[in-house]
C-alpha cells in the first residue's frame, strides 16, 4: 500500500472512530428525555442502549452520566428511566446487557438521592448480582471448587420447567464430558435426573437471581469462567 493510500484509510478510520465515539457522548445533548410519548421515549432509549453497549467503555459510561445529569431534574422520568436501566443492561434477554454500564446506572441511582433508599435496594441487589461469574473471571459457585471443565445450571427448587432444563443441558452434545452441576436456590425438593451432582447451598441466593434461573455458565478446570451466564430454556 503507498503512504498516501496508508494516510487516506487511516484518515478515514480516524474519522469513523471519532464520530462513533462522538455520537455516544453527545446522545443526551441532542435527544430529550421527554416521556410525553412514553412509547417514543423508550424506543430512543433502546437505541441509546444499543448505541453504548457498542461504543468505547469510557464514552459509554461519559454519556450514562450526562444522561442521569438531565434524569435529576425530573424525579418521574428517573424512576422511569431507572426501570429501563434494568431492561436493557441487566436482562439476560437483552442484547445490551452490561455489567459495567448497569453497574454506572445504580452507583448514579444511590449517589443521587433521588430515589428512596427502599426503591434502589432491588437495583443494587441486581449490580451485585451480576457482578458474579463474568466470562474471563474466577467462578463463584458457593461450596464448589473446579478441577474439571464444569457445566453450572442455576435452577429455582420451587421451578416447574427445571426438570425440563436439566435433561436438555444433559442430553446437549456440546456438553459432552464435563461435570454436570446443578446448583439449587430458593425452596422445594431437589431433582433427582441422573448425570447430575446436585448442591443446595444456603447462601446461593447472594450470588444467583433465582428470577433468572434456569439459567447455565461453563467454569474451565483453572475455575475461570468460559461462558457467562446463559438461558436454559
Amino acid at each position: 500500500m503507498s503512504s498516501k493510500r496508508f494516510l487516506v484509510s487511516a484518515l478515514m478510520l480516524f474519522c469513523l472512530v471519532s464520530c462513533h465515539e462522538q455520537g455516544i457522548r453527545s446522545f443526551w445533548k441532542t435527544h430529550s428525555i421527554d416521556y410525553a410519548d412514553i412509547d417514543a421515549a423508550q424506543d430512543q432509549f433502546a437505541e441509546f442502549a444499543e448505541q453504548a453497549v457498542a461504543a468505547p467503555e469510557k464514552e459509554a459510561l461519559a454519556a450514562m452520566d450526562v444522561l442521569f445529569d438531565q434524569l435529576k431534574k425530573d424525579e418521574v422520568a428517573y424512576y422511569i428511566y431507572a426501570d429501563w436501566m434494568a431492561g436493557a443492561f441487566y436482562n439476560l434477554l437483552s442484547p445490551c446487557r452490561s455489567p459495567q454500564l448497569f453497574s454506572r446506572a445504580v452507583e448514579r441511582m444511590v449517589k443521587d438521592g433521588v430515589m428512596t433508599d427502599t426503591a434502589c435496594e432491588h437495583f443494587v441487589q441486581q449490580r451485585d448480582w451480576i457482578q458474579y461469574n463474568q466470562a474471563g473471571r474466577p467462578a463463584t459457585v458457593p461450596g464448589l471448587s473446579f478441577t474439571s471443565r464444569t457445566l453450572v445450571l442455576v435452577l429455582d427448587l420451587g421451578c416447574s420447567s427445571c426438570r425440563e432444563a436439566l435433561e436438555k443441558l444433559g442430553a446437549d452434545a456440546r456438553w459432552e464430558g464435563l461435570r454436570h452441576v446443578a446448583v439449587g436456590c430458593g425452596y422445594g425438593a431437589v431433582p433427582t435426573v441422573p448425570g447430575w451432582e446436585y448442591l443446595t447451598p444456603e447462601n446461593a441466593s447472594v450470588v444467583f437471581d433465582p428470577r433468572l434461573t434456569p439459567v447455565f455458565f461453563v467454569v474451565g478446570p483453572d475455575g475461570l469462567v468460559e461462558q457467562s451466564y446463559t438461558l436454559a430454556l
